[in-house]
């Protein structure tokens, strides 16, 4: 009996650990990159995970573009080689296939390299292997030229995990993944206002602009881009993203509060004031919020109903003693708890980004300050000046919506404790890097305020063991003499 007790005080132990460590997997498509559920696959427990690298090109730009794919081990926590995959890749506006062919990697990583062409025909250069999967882990040439990416927007990426480890497999044990994936696309306008020319930019993470228009009596704006609004269509899409940058030169309106619309719908956006140079205006619209918008766009004249129309409109002045209220909390940075430093080279390699972060033990509920510092990865030089987006993704990989700051040179990031809720890993991102259109991440782990309370309920739970045990002789004994 007491052998069996101790069994379940450690059954219980084990289970509390892992209700403290666990993070859940999550499915989000994230901006140029996205993770797939868990699924079985051979006899593993996989997941995908997916970037596009760069993430964001500019206006009428016809760069390269990189697909990456790697298969984890979901149970490890490590990456998996010798992957061959059935990919097809095509536009989620439009479900226009792409591309359709196999790839294998004897390596980590599958690495495709897309040259976006005016020719609507798909080319690919590269060798195939005795299978009949193209070689993609970089140890040959390998380049898909054609439609795909050359269009901002969101891209569908369907991979079916036909071979894993070097071998061929069965059909029952392949493994499908879907995950969305977002080329963002920024764009400048010019427009005119009493007499004077300023900047107005655009960044659009689902599809391309095909209108702009601003009204220098109002002074409001107007972007549009092609929209399915039918339901099924809205029903898929995680999140609407859009960006509105105000050149703080043009006072008049840099200096305004805005109310922002969808399709005439009033939508809530979130304003920028901290951004060097402009007023940044954020639309992040989640899936509730556009299905409820569709229902009343599906109401409306056809017209409204193939386009998303994005409107900011000025309603009043910012008032007097308006401040930042994304960098409160401000302290001596030389008596911060720094911890050691972490390095990574931006996703096209033009950049390295060294970063630490205080307190250097980050527990629930803490302000904790990042501090950057941006190098030449060649020479080593520091690199002044440097513009980028940085964003904070949760324990779930969710994207943090109000974490988000654009176009900041700030070497100094804080974010107050409201952001780290939850115990697990967090991933800071940053994007568009010094304009490269390149990105760098980096992990945190958050642990328990109180991690102390797990320890009191183990305690607790061996002081009720031995209490337990101190009275099973007695039990025994009695039990034993009535039966004899």
């Amino acid at each position: 009996m007491m052998k069996r007790l101790l069994t379940m005080l450690t059954v219980a132990i084990l289970l509390l650990s892992i209700l403290a460590l666990a993070v859940e997997d999550a499915y989000g498509h994230g901006l140029g990159r996205g993770e797939s559920i868990a699924k079985s696959v051979g006899d593993r427990i996989a997941k995908i995970h997916v970037e596009l690298v760069p993430e964001m090109k500019r206006y009428g730009s016809m760069n390269e573009q990189s697909l990456l794919l790697e298969l984890i081990d979901a149970e490890r926590n490590e990456s998996v080689n010798g992957v061959g995959y059935e990919l097809k890749v095509s536009r989620f506006a439009t479900n226009e296939p792409l591309l359709h062919e196999k790839f294998y990697t004897s390596r980590d990583k599958v690495t495709i390299n897309f040259q976006p062409t005016m020719d609507d025909g798909i080319s690919i250069e590269g060798k195939r292997n005795e299978s009949g999967f193209y070689i993609a882990d970089g140890s040959e040439p390998l380049t898909v030229r054609g439609k795909a990416f050359r269009d901002a927007g969101l891209y569908r990426i369907e991979a079916t995990v036909i071979a894993m480890d070097g071998n061929m497999l069965e059909e029952a044990d392949r493994a499908s993944y879907e995950l969305l994936i977002t080329l963002s696309e920024a764009r400048e306008f010019k427009v005119t206002y009493e007499g004077k020319e300023y900047n107005i930019e655009t960044i659009s993470y689902f599809d391309a602009l095909s209108d702009f228009d601003f009204d220098p009596a109002s002074m409001s704006m107007r972007a549009v881009m092609p929209f399915n609004w039918d339901r099924e269509f809205v029903q898929d899409i995680p999140l609407f993203h859009f960006e509105f940058f105000i050149s703080k030169e043009f006072t008049a309106l840099a200096s305004k509060e805005f109310k922002g619309m969808l399709n005439g719908v009033e939508e809530p956006i979130t304003v920028d004031r901290a951004a060097e140079g402009f007023v940044v205006v954020h639309y992040m619209t989640p899936k509730s919020r556009l299905l409820s918008i569709a229902d009343k766009v599906l109401t409306m004249p056809d017209a409204m109903r193939d386009a998303m129309i994005i409107e900011l409109v000025p309603v009043g002045d910012v008032k007097d003693g308006a401040i930042d209220t994304t960098q409160q909390g401000q302290a001596d940075l030389s008596n911060l708890d720094w911890s050691p430093t972490l390095a990574a080279t931006s996703s096209k390699g033009s950049i390295l980004v060294e970063m630490q972060f205080a307190p250097s033990t980050i527990n629930v509920n803490d302000t904790v300050y990042f501090r950057f510092t941006f190098k030449d990865p060649k020479t080593g030089e520091e690199l002044k000046s440097v513009r980028y987006d940085v964003m904070l993704y949760d324990v779930n990989d969710e994207h943090v919506d109000r974490s988000h700051r654009s176009k900041t040179m700030r070497t100094t990031q804080v974010y107050d404790g409201s952001f780290f809720t939850e115990q697990g890993r967090y991933t800071l991102l940053l994007t568009d890097v010094n304009d490269t259109g390149e990105s760098v991440r980096f992990s945190i782990t958050v642990v328990p305020e109180f991690p102390l309370g797990i320890a009191i309920i183990v305690g607790v739970s061996l002081l009720m063991v031995i209490l337990m045990a101190r009275r099973m002789p007695n039990r025994m004994s009695i039990h034993s003499h009535s039966i004899n």
